[in-house]
């Protein structure tokens, strides 16, 4: 009997190839939060918090384009996972923003706290779209005849 590939649906929706490039994504991802942010904080003179925010937002649009294809392999059914894909990245709005507000608050510069909330976020958002958000739907996985 053949061993299904690493990141075959068959596999497990948790794998170390599918975790590699949701890695590369979030990089893509985050630097895209990180310049808004930087943007949003030093050209527009925004409080961190906010400017995060924001940066978080716009992070999100593209970390969905790219996750959605290249790290989860979303081929349709965007009308599911996007909904679900938006609950997890609301979630990980609200960790980002609380974590961001409660560093500040213990005194921390935003240019240290930012990273520190960054790694929390990441492990929880892969964790949710591996498991549920991204997961394919029994249509979707159901083999072709």
């Amino acid at each position: 009997m053949a061993r299904a590939p690493v990141d075959t649906p068959a596999a497990g929706p948790v794998t170390l190839g599918r975790f590699g490039r949701f890695l590369l994504v979030g990089g893509v991802a985050t630097a895209v939060h990180y310049v808004t942010a930087f943007l949003w904080l030093n050209l527009a003179g925004w409080p961190a918090v906010r400017a995060s925010a924001t940066g978080y937002l716009v992070g999100a649009l593209a970390n969905y384009a790219l996750n959605a294809r290249f790290t989860f392999g979303v081929k349709g059914g965007h009308g599911k996972h996007l909904p679900r894909f938006a609950a997890v990245a609301a979630m990980g709005w609200l960790l980002n923003a609380g974590g961001m507000w409660g560093l500040l608050r213990l005194g921390l510069h935003p240019y240290l706290a930012q990273p520190v909330v960054t790694i929390l976020v990441l492990f929880f958002n892969f964790l949710l779209n591996a498991l549920w958000a991204m997961r394919p739907h029994r249509a979707e996985s159901a083999p072709s005849s």
